[in-house]
């Protein structure tokens, strides 16, 4: 119960700041050298089994028009859809379920790396805590290709169910991280398309 009121706070929380080839891809270049090593994979839709339990979520909870679906499409998870600023919508996501794994798979680790095919829109990259303190980080993606967008932990941004940043907060806990999940805000509105093959996590090298 307390998460599905969380959800909804964060969705309203969007809704402000929205006011303020499917061929299988092959040699994926990687954009930021925010961390080397090897990585632990979070998620990988090799399956269709594999997005069954990733979910969206649109500003038509707070009465906006905006549009999206999960779907999978040559082993990739394809969030797409449009965006919309009618009825002070301007937003859309999609989540990953609640997962007892990430907790031990986050603990220590200093990167998220993000293998997709994008459409050259930015977007927003969240990770969810228990304490009830969550986390963004925005990326560019690319127009038609395949990169692997890493997405160091140094940068996320501690943010509240409003979507404003958390002055001073402590150091993201590492082993509190339970859901990740992606948005389209920044009133980049009109269809939008990224398809996601895999979610993997770096953990800290040995010195």
């Amino acid at each position: 119960m307390l998460r599905r009121y969380r959800r909804l706070f964060f969705a309203l929380a969007l809704t402000l700041v929205a006011g303020c080839s499917t061929s299988e891809p092959r040699g994926a270049t990687e954009l930021t050298s925010g961390a080397t090593g090897q990585s632990n994979i979070a998620y990988d839709f090799t399956t269709q089994a594999s997005v069954a339990k990733w979910s969206v979520q649109n500003d038509t909870v707070m009465g906006g028009v905006s549009e999206s679906s999960s779907t999978w499409v040559d082993k990739q998870l394809v969030f797409s859809g449009n965006l919309s600023l009618e009825n002070n919508g301007g937003f859309v996501s999609c989540f990953g379920p609640v997962d007892e794994k990430l907790p031990s798979l986050m603990n220590g680790s200093t990167a998220i790396r993000l293998r997709a095919t994008g459409d050259g829109k930015t977007y927003l990259f969240q990770l969810r805590s228990d304490d009830g303190t969550n986390y963004v980080q925005r990326f560019t993606s690319t127009a038609q290709k395949d990169q692997v967008y890493v997405l160091p932990l140094s940068d996320f941004t501690s943010v509240d169910w409003r979507l404003a940043e958390i002055a001073d907060a402590p150091a993201m806990e590492t082993s509190n991280i339970y859901q990740m999940g992606i948005y389209l805000v920044d009133k980049q509105t009109g269809p939008f398309r990224i398809a996601i093959t895999s979610i993997d996590i770096t953990p800290e090298q040995p010195s």
